[in-house]
Parts: structure tokens; sequence; C-alpha cells
């Protein structure tokens, strides 16, 4: 039974027993994923997982029910566990049944390709990375994961005012993690990449080599003297550091205290060569959605333009209390979640050089390639942090040796307030991405003796 039959028998249903509105909110994904060792397969993994949340309004009480099973014989049972749950409710949680928006951005066409990957051609791709690795340089001596991926979503919102969003994505991802060594040095690197429309449009070799590199450059990296350094974060620590605090951008979070941008709308709050930007609708992302999770329709936004704090991520019930429009950022963990606030396509405004160029005009400064202990080395409340990383000296504009057992503390504000440089190389991954930012200053601390 297809999810649109299901829920116009539900609709159905529902009118008869007495419902006067109803909504059904569908979520499912299916994901398979497989790893090789040595050239065998190591993991072979299934999953799926979802279902439908429905919520009726019966003699004006809401009722909810919930059910993982899309069939015929799962709609009475769902409406009648609704129906007593309106019953009995108490609390009016006062989120009436959204319309829909005026218009939507066209859903993006659905890759049969990746749908119909075989799991011959993931064994395949997982085990030529594997291979591969090993041939470039025999200084890798562990391949520890080489896996292939495939992900296919599907959500569907409608209701009994007039809304009704459905869309089906699918994606595939390969990548793989190793370890190089030379009989007197030991370090690690990875690499991994995504499509959203073909298989046979990943890259194996260059995707190993983008591993091999990372892990053979690490070798013999040393620690450095303590001090005050220029700091150039790549692409992914960047992501990794400044996207941990954006969260203190959704309205939610401001609204509940949880964060320090409370009442600071348009005021300047980092420096002016910031602006972050929200965009469900930027094609070749992952995250591409014309509907958020309450079926309001997405938008690009501004967030931060030039420094100045312009918005929050609103869904319908924070922009109700703020007295404005939602933003389109209503987020749902699955059918039976609650609905939250976060963003589709965060990203910090890109710049106009590349990562080389940056380094290239670096008189003396560290690239910072890792971070590590991210758990327990930042406060998500102040913004500071105190992390051991990983990286590269550089010195007169050009990289000269790996730097190791050295920490990086400061405050994520703060370095707002201070990058110089931002790169080009925006590599749009997840919700939340940065390209590499150069900092002026960052207190590190080495072991390294003056």
């Amino acid at each position: 039974m297809n999810i649109q039959d299901f829920q116009l028998e539900l609709f159905a249903a529902g009118a008869k027993k007495g419902f006067q509105d109803m909504e059904m909110f569908y979520s499912s994904s299916k994901a398979v994923s497989i790893s090789v060792y040595q050239q065998e397969i190591d993991d072979y993994t299934i999953m799926e997982e979802g279902g439908v949340s429905f919520r009726g309004l019966f003699n004006d009480r809401m009722g909810y029910a919930y059910a993982e099973r899309i069939a015929e014989d799962s709609i009475p049972l769902l409406l009648e566990e609704a129906h007593n749950n309106a019953l009995v409710i108490e609390v009016d949680d006062g989120e009436d049944l959204f319309e829909g928006s005026s218009a939507y951005a066209e859903a993006r066409p659905f890759s049969e390709s990746i749908d119909g990957l075989l799991p011959e051609e993931m064994i395949q791709a997982a085990m030529e990375l594997e291979k591969v690795a090993y041939e470039l340089d025999e200084r890798v001596t562990l391949v520890q994961a080489s896996y292939a991926s495939k992900v296919v979503n599907e959500s569907l919102i409608a209701n009994t005012k007039g809304l009704n969003c459905h869309s089906k994505a699918a994606f595939a991802s390969t990548g793989l993690y190793l370890t190089a060594e030379d009989g007197e040095s030991t370090a690690t690197g990875g690499e991994s990449d995504f499509t959203l429309t073909s298989f046979s449009d990943m890259n194996i070799r260059e995707i190993t080599e983008k591993a091999v590199k990372e892990a053979v450059s690490k070798l013999h990296a040393s620690s450095i003297k303590t001090d005050k350094y220029p700091i150039i974060f790549r692409y992914d620590t960047a992501t990794e550091l400044v996207g941990s605090f954006l969260g203190q951008l959704s309205a939610e979070s401001v609204q509940q205290g949880y964060s320090k941008l409370k009442g600071k709308l348009n005021e300047q709050i980092v420096g002016g060569n910031i602006t972050f930007v929200d965009d469900p609708l930027m094609e070749d992302t992952i995250t591409y959605s014309p509907y958020d999770s309450e079926g309001f329709a997405t938008r690009k936004k501004d967030l931060i333009r030039d420094g100045k704090l312009l918005s929050f991520l609103h869904n319908r019930k924070t922009a109700k209390k703020d007295g404005v429009e939602s933003t389109g950022n209503a987020v749902k963990g699955g059918f039976r979640s609650t609905v939250g606030v976060g963003p589709y396509n965060l990203y910090l405004e890109p710049g106009m050089s590349t990562l080389d160029e940056m380094i290239a005009d670096t008189e003396k400064a560290i690239l910072i390639v890792e971070l590590q202990g991210t758990n327990a080395g930042i406060n998500y409340t102040s913004g500071d942090f105190s992390l051991a990383s990983i990286g590269f000296l550089i010195e007169d504009g050009r990289v000269t040796r790996p730097v190791d057992q050295f920490t990086i503390a400061g405050n994520v504000f703060e370095l707002l307030n201070d990058v110089s440089t931002i790169g080009s190389d925006l590599r749009i991954r997840g919700s939340i991405t940065l390209p590499s930012i150069k900092v002026n200053a960052l207190q590190v601390s080495g072991n390294q003796s003056n």
C-alpha cells in the first residue's frame, strides 16, 4: 500500500468516525551500508525505519496516535487510539493545523539510479578503495574502514486543511579511513564523497589519493612552542568548531534562554566579513527540501549579514511567540518526534581565496586539519573551547612540517570577530558547512622548548 493511498483511506475513515480535522506526518528511511576489510565483507547493514503520526480534532480536542506499519488494518487502530487520546487529554498544545504555503519550490528529481544501486556495485567500490590505497603508497599499512552506502528517504505531510507535501530523495556515499606508518611514526587520514545522481559519478581514485595524502603528510609530526599564532582552520575543522555553536541561531534556544544571542537582533555580533545564510533550496545538497517538517515552504534567508544578526531560525510555534513569520525551519527527527527548530543548509558565505592561496599568503601560521575531544573541550553556551589538534606549520607561504601534541584555546564568538580571510572551498556535506577560514591569532599550547 503506497503512502498516498494510505493517507486517503485514513482521512476517509477518520471523517466517518467523527474527526473534524486531521493531519498525517509520514517519514521513512531505508539505508544499506557495506564495509570491507582485507577484501572481504566486514559489515553489511540494512536499516529501515519509518511510520506515521496522526493527529485529529475530535469534539474540539486534539488526539494523537502513531503507527509503524503502513497497511489497511493499521487505520482503525490509529483512529481508535487518537479518539481515546482526545477524550482524556487536558493540555492544549496550541498547535493548529497549517493549511499550507501559497507556493513551493519544485521537488528535486528522484534518482532511480541510486535507488536501484546493487549491493554488488557497493562492495566492488569499497574493495577498490582499499586496493588502491595499498597500491598508492607502501606506507599505508592498514585500511581501517572502506565503505559504500546508499540512503532513500521519503516524507509526506497532509491534512484536511489542504496541506499536501510529498518528497522522495536518495543519495549514495563512499569513503575510507586508513593508517600510514614508516617504522618511526604513525598517522591516520580519511576521505569520503557522495552523489545525488549516479554512483558511477564517484571518483574512487581521487577519494583514495586524498585519504592517503592526508595520512602520509602527517607522519613525523611534533609539537610546537607555546605562543599566539595565526590559525587557518581547514573547511572540515572550521565546520566542526564554529558549526557546533550555530544552534544558538535557533529561536527555540533563544526563547528557552540557552542562547547568548538573545536580545541582539539587528546588532553587530561578529566581524563585518561574516555572513551566514540558510538555503534549503540550494541545488546539489543532501539536505535540499522545498518544505519543512510542518509543511511550510522553505526559502533562502540571511541570518547574519556583514556581521549583523538579522534573524533567528523559526518554526510556526516560535514564530508565533515572537510575532514573526516562520522561516521554514521546523525539523522532526522522525515520525514520533516533536517539532523542533534547525537549519537545512546553513553555511558561511565563501570568499575568493583557495586554501593554497591562503597558505601562500601567510608568513607564519598553523593549518588545523583535525580537532580532538570536541565533546569535552567545548562549552556550547559560553563559546569557550580548548582542543587538542593536529595540523601543519606554515612558514614563508608554504607548509614546512606536520605538528601535533598541542592545544588551541579561545572563544568562538571572539574568533568570528577576528577572521581575516574566508576561503572559497565551501564543501556542502550536511546541514551546517563552513569554508576554510584564517584567524589572526589564537593561543596555542605546545611542549616544544624555546
